[in-house]
């Protein structure tokens, strides 16, 4: 029996996404810079895992910081409801 992962190959989206609830689950937008800061991912990767989670449809574009010209991330309102997981870093 094969099992896959439940974000694919990506082992840095399950501590992404626990952020991202953490710190937006008034449904406020989570900058990049913000993440860099709370997840310790470099900002590459950061990105590349961003990137899959936005095409999987579990976290949404929420614009950019008008005053830092840095984008955000939020969690979609279903994803809202789910209390934060705790990730070990």
């Amino acid at each position: 029996m094969v099992t896959r992962p439940l974000f694919g190959d990506d082992p840095l989206a399950p501590r992404v996404l626990s952020v991202l609830r953490r710190l937006g689950h008034d449904g406020r937008g989570v900058t990049l810079t913000s993440l860099v800061a709370h997840t310790g991912i470099p900002g590459i990767r950061l990105r590349a895992t961003l990137e899959r989670l936005v095409q999987t449809g579990a976290i949404a574009a929420a614009g950019c910081d008008p005053l830092a010209s840095d984008l955000a991330f939020r969690l979609p309102l279903r994803a809202r409801a789910a209390p934060p997981v705790s990730v070990a870093a």
